[in-house]
This record gives C-alpha cells, sequence and structure tokens, in this order.
C-alpha cells in the first residue's frame, strides 16, 4: 500500500494507493496552518492502521510542502517519502522552456488524461487558484498551454477592490441574468468562466483543426459541470490519478 499527496495551492489531497486503484480520498484546505497541522496529522494517524510502504508527494506550495514532510516524519518516522520532481516520462514528448517551472499537478495532470482516454486529443483544464489548460496530442506530445487567475481568485479581486459592490455569497444559479447585485456577481461569475472555457476549448480546435476531448479537474471544476457542455468530462481526481499512473505501471522502475 501506498499513500499520495497532492499539494495544491490552496487545498491537499491524501489517499491510499494499491495497484491502480485509489481509495480514501481526504482534502486539507491549506489556508490555516494550525488546522491544517491538525488535519494531516488525523488523517495520518487513521491512514497508519493501513500497510504503507511508501509514501508519494507531489506538491506546487513550497510551505505547505515542508510542513507536510515534517508531519509526515513524526508519524511514519521509517517511512521513505519521495518528492515527484522529475518530468522525464516514456513517451511523453514534452518541449517547455525552463520545465522546472511547468508544475507538478500539470505534468500528472496530462499523464493521468493520457492513461484515462487513450489515443485521443486532450484538453486538460484545471480550475483552481490558477486556472491551466494544457493541450495534449493523441500521440502524446505536449502542444502547449495557459495559465491565468483562477475563478474564486478573479472574484476576490473585484470585491476587493470595488469598494460600492461589497461583499456577497456565491449563488449557483442557471439565471444568466441577476436582480441584485449579489444574484448578477453570481451569474457573472458562473458564466463568464464557463463560457470562456467552453470558448477556448472551440478556439484550440479551430486553431489545430481537430477534434479534442476536453477534461475538467480542479477544486471548482463541479461547481461548473452544470454549465459546461456534457461531453466535457469532470474528474477532480485528475492529478491522484495521474500520479498513480506514473508511480504504478509507467516509471515504477525509475522510483
Amino acid at each position: 500500500m501506498k499513500m499520495l499527496l497532492d499539494i495544491g495551492n490552496s487545498m491537499t489531497k491524501i489517499c491510499l494507493n494499491k495497484g491502480i486503484s485509489i481509495k480514501n480520498i481526504k482534502k486539507i484546505e491549506n489556508k490555516k496552518i494550525k488546522d491544517y497541522e491538525k488535519n494531516l496529522k488525523n488523517i495520518l494517524v487513521n491512514f497508519k492502521k493501513n500497510k504503507i510502504e511508501k509514501i508519494f508527494i507531489s506538491s506546487v506550495n513550497l510551505k505547505i510542502l515542508n510542513i507536510t514532510k515534517k508531519t509526515i516524519r513524526k508519524i511514519f518516522p521509517q517511512l521513505d517519502v519521495k518528492i515527484l520532481k522529475n518530468y522525464d516520462f516514456k513517451n511523453f514528448k514534452i518541449k517547455y522552456k525552463e520545465i522546472h517551472k511547468f508544475g507538478s499537478d500539470r505534468f500528472f495532470n496530462c499523464i493521468g488524461a493520457k492513461y484515462i482516454l487513450n489515443n485521443k486529443n486532450l484538453i486538460i483544464i484545471d480550475i483552481g487558484t490558477a486556472t491551466t489548460v494544457d493541450v495534449v496530442s493523441s500521440d502524446f506530445e505536449y502542444l502547449g498551454g495557459q495559465i491565468f487567475s483562477g475563478p474564486l481568485t478573479s472574484y476576490s479581486t473585484l470585491i476587493s477592490n470595488t469598494s460600492m459592490i461589497g461583499n456577497h455569497d456565491l449563488l449557483i444559479s442557471k439565471k444568466i441574468l441577476g436582480k441584485s447585485t449579489a444574484q448578477c456577481l453570481s451569474s457573472g461569475f458562473i458564466y463568464s468562466n464557463s463560457i470562456m472555457f467552453e470558448g477556448l476549448v472551440k478556439k484550440i480546435q479551430k486553431e489545430y483543426n481537430k477534434k479534442f476531448q476536453t477534461l475538467i479537474t480542479g477544486g471548482l471544476s463541479n461547481i461548473f459541470s452544470k454549465f459546461l457542455p456534457k461531453d466535457f468530462i469532470i474528474d477532480q481526481e485528475l492529478t491522484l490519478k495521474g500520479i498513480m499512473f506514473y508511480i504504478n505501471e509507467i516509471n515504477r522502475s525509475k522510483i
């Protein structure tokens, strides 16, 4: 049994892995350090009941990574902890300037998408603190990507920099027009982003004159699922699955 951790900017996901299956997925918000440490310790103590042999971590958050490593050492002092940083992957043709700046979450999203949907051209949209878009061809060539502010990041910036709007909770509704500030903000949040995602996919398909399968992942993916085309696949655990395929099926001999 292995334990996998996906440390993002705002959330950490932890799961158990055996073979090509993951289970017991737990999520922790990274905002408050004391709460994070407490929640992480509780999860690790609970997972200790299992026969865990190795721990694998993918991280884009150095501060949370350091806290996580210290906590793991206290609970699992004898276990080997592997921080996954290797971007050399069998058959993955990726040419990215300064490859060390290519986020590990993006890398494992590509791996997960490839092994879930083999032989398809893929567009992977990860909606989080930042939104990332990565495009991979059917023969596993990285075609390029985009990075821009995540929906909540943009929303928070709007609220904090516009004195007359005030702070409002998001109201998830299919109404395209609002009749109050809260409704207008919520409609703008949902439709501006979902239409942008759909339009971006169409633009990429037109640019390459190919059909692409789109996968949506990240912490906010479920919010937009009702507002996106039905053929868009929602998979919140894509990064964890990419880590799983990487360590269990492809590069086992290198680890």
